[in-house]
């Protein structure tokens, strides 16, 4: 069977997994299509397609005019989270601050960037950079990780000493030892999709918001939620069209969302805007 990359919340269909708490409701995540993609529409290049963009521009590379074009952010053959981090890797500023943010596909790891110049001091030392963003994701995700045990071997994290914890494209997985996380690194789709399941396990119940963060409209205003686990959150939004403008500005969502399942004072220089999440383009004709 193949096992979809954090697309539990749309099929139900994992080896061994039972998830009895999760089937009650019009709204359960088990209602929702199998194996559903979800996608956004972005600028990018038709030579270099690693680059994306957010307004019509130029490619970083050789200067060719963008076209806008639809790509899968979620699906099965999706193999990360997007670029959660509400700062360009390189200068820490906030990202947006000097016009659009440039997304990059780093060895199939989404990254963004404040500007042009800031993709050559990446690509001049990316292990340097890659470990500062990991551990900002650690920092990040850290305080609501769903899981108390290794998603490998079932045992507590703290059985085996210090827990090891691994950024997955963009995303954070604790292991109980080096031998889970060895494991993990040979197929690392189905330990996502137990991640999955306890991310939505233990936030569906409580989840914070009752109406789209994106467009304020009730969840079930568009016929259901589209339910997406990113960076270890459960995040619902009413609409497909509501996914595109997620996709642009997805760190204020997820930072509205940290603080209101644990409201703590967090650091307003997040960019933490709640009045642009970047939903030009709305369309609930989908």
């Amino acid at each position: 069977m193949m096992f979809p990359r954090n697309k539990s919340l749309r099929t139900m269909l994992f080896a061994g997994l039972a998830v009895p708490a999760l089937a009650a409701g019009p709204n359960s995540p088990t209602t929702q299509p199998a194996a559903r993609e979800l996608s956004a529409r972005v600028w990018t290049c038709p030579t270099h397609e690693q680059f994306r963009l957010f307004a019509r521009g130029t490619c970083p590379i050789d200067g060719v005019d963008l076209v806008r074009r639809k790509v899968t952010i979620d699906g099965p053959d999706v193999p990360g989270d997007p670029y959660t981090l509400a700062t360009c890797p390189v200068t820490g500023l906030v990202l947006g601050e000097s016009g659009p943010p440039i997304v990059m596909m780093h060895e199939g790891r989404e990254v963004r960037f404040g500007t042009t110049e800031c993709i050559g001091r990446f690509q001049a030392d990316p292990a340097r950079y890659l470990a500062k963003i990991d551990a900002q994701i650690i920092e990040q995700q850290m305080a609501g990780y769903p899981m108390t045990t290794c998603p490998v071997s079932k045992e507590s994290l703290g059985s085996m000493g210090d827990p090891v914890d691994y950024v997955y494209n963009n995303r954070l997985v604790r292991f109980c030892c080096k031998g889970c996380l060895r494991g993990f690194k040979k197929d690392p789709a189905p330990v996502l999709a137990i991640l999955d399941e306890a991310v939505i396990a233990r936030q569906l119940a409580d989840y914070p918001l009752k109406s789209c963060p994106i467009s304020g409209e009730d969840l079930d205003s568009m016929g259901g939620p589209i339910d997406y686990v990113v960076a270890n959150q459960l995040v619902r939004l009413c609409c497909t069209g509501c996914v595109s403008a997620f996709y642009k500005n997805p760190a204020p969502i997820l930072a509205e969302l940290r603080e209101a399942a644990h409201p703590v004072h967090e650091d307003s220089g997040h960019g933490n805007d709640h009045d642009d999440h970047g939903h030009d383009g709305h369309d609930h004709g989908h």
